[in-house]
């Protein structure tokens, strides 16, 4: 068996909730502010798909940086998650943190 406990620090409403299980791989990176503060980036999705994630990874960085440029918002967890999947029923979902959608 397996587990794994995380604890959120922000609270948020339940909506905003999201567990993805799965055989999933991985690629990642990071994304510094313009405050210079690092924000842990990564891409799941099936084995299969894993070698076609380095360009959702590269817009991902970019559009980051347009919201900052554009509304000078600037990103404010230390960590933001995709899950790209072949079969997620609900076309996508964003939760704070974590994206899913079908690839």
């Amino acid at each position: 068996r397996h587990y794994s406990v995380w604890s959120d620090p922000f609270p948020k409403p339940s909506y905003l909730f999201c567990v993805v299980a799965g055989n999933l791989g991985s690629i990642s990176d990071k994304y510094t502010t313009s405050s210079g503060r690092e924000v842990h980036l990564e891409i799941f999705s099936e084995p299969d798909n894993v070698g076609k994630l380095d360009y959702a990874m590269e817009s991902l960085k970019r559009s980051m940086k347009w919201d900052e440029d554009r509304f000078g918002l600037e990103y404010d967890l230390d960590l933001y998650n995709i899950v790209a999947v072949n079969d997620f029923n609900m076309g996508a979902m964003e939760n704070k943190g974590l994206n899913v959608f079908n690839t």
